[in-house]
């Protein structure tokens, strides 16, 4: 087997020394490995790459990969579960925030000078105008909350203001109320936080927030623990400024001041990953717009949820 692409943090990690490792969950289209340095996922092609991932061509399902199986992972190759998977000759993908944003197309600039928050409205559109049994878009499309979404709703706040305010202490300590709220392998409120880190990155990148990475790192340390292991992995991975590259690529067309349908399209594609972990992201990602705009742009779409703001 050969990786088609690899985050280059993992592929440095790789060159500074082997890691050992054991696979913690093997699906379909993803093998979790545990390793001391955080989870590594190997990915098919039907999965977009991840941070700390590598993404493998050729392969529409892998089998004979077992949780307990032992991995070796080389800046070369990986070895689990009697696999072989080669990764000289991968691409290279940095999944930094920071990093995109540098080489990227800069954010639009009004004629005062200042950067406009993002537009959240093709976000909104990309999502189930009446939620779903589980996850947690009725936040910000408005419908009736199920029971998740009815839970979290007046926790938020408190999140919300500790990080207006620059409070990691208490922005931390709100996160773990949130929390582990939901169904699946990565509960909701877990992608939802996930979202909401990375557009305070994003916005960090673009001159509209500050320095946000003591905040993002001191929500994501601390709902981590309240967590499972894997999705406690992606937190701590969108709390460093991380993430997939279908997000990666989201947060660049709405800083960028791009046209409307290349905004909903990048959306959809975030919105279809999983059962709801795409559109809690979503979720997370407007919020994080309407928090930072003083709910100007909520006037935009009809069915707003205002109560958040």
């Amino acid at each position: 087997m050969q990786a088609r692409a690899i985050c280059s943090r993992l592929l440095r990690l790789l060159r500074g020394g082997a890691l050992e490792g054991t696979v913690l969950s093997a699906f379909d289209h993803a093998v979790n490995v545990d390793t001391p340095v955080g989870l590594v996922s190997l990915l098919t092609e039907a999965r977009c790459l991840q941070p700390y991932s590598a993404v493998i061509g050729g392969v529409p399902a892998f089998a004979g990969i077992a949780p307990g199986d032992r991995a070796h992972l080389t800046e070369r190759a990986v070895a689990v579960g009697g696999a072989g998977i080669a990764l000289d000759g991968a691409a290279e993908t940095d999944l930094s925030v920071a990093h995109a944003f540098a080489r990227g197309p800069a954010a639009t600039v009004t004629t005062t000078g200042h950067r406009p928050i993002p537009d959240p409205a093709p976000l909104l559109l990309a999502l189930a105008p009446g939620g779903d049994e589980c996850g947690l878009s009725t936040l910000v499309t408005g419908g009736e909350p199920n029971v998740y979404a009815a839970f979290l709703e007046p926790r938020l706040p408190r999140l919300f203001d500790a990080v207006e305010a620059g409070d990691a202490a208490q922005a931390g300590e709100a996160a773990a109320r949130i929390a582990g709220c939901g169904v699946g392998l990565t509960p909701s409120s877990d992608d939802l936080l996930t979202g909401y880190m990375a557009m305070l990155h994003a916005l960090s990148a673009v001159g509209v927030l500050g320095d946000v990475a003591p905040v993002t790192q001191a929500i994501a340390a601390s709902a981590a623990q309240c967590t499972n292991r894997i999705s406690g992995a992606f937190l701590l991975q969108s709390g460093a400024g991380y993430v997939s590259a279908d997000v990666l690529d989201l947060l660049q067309l709405l800083c960028s001041g791009a046209d409307e349908r290349l905004v909903y399209g990048a959306a959809s594609r975030v919105a279809s990953f999983g059962s709801t972990s795409g559109s809690d992201i979503l979720t997370g990602i407007v919020l994080a717009i309407i928090h930072h705009d003083g709910g100007k742009n909520s006037g935009q779409t009809g069915n707003q949820k205002e109560c958040l703001l």
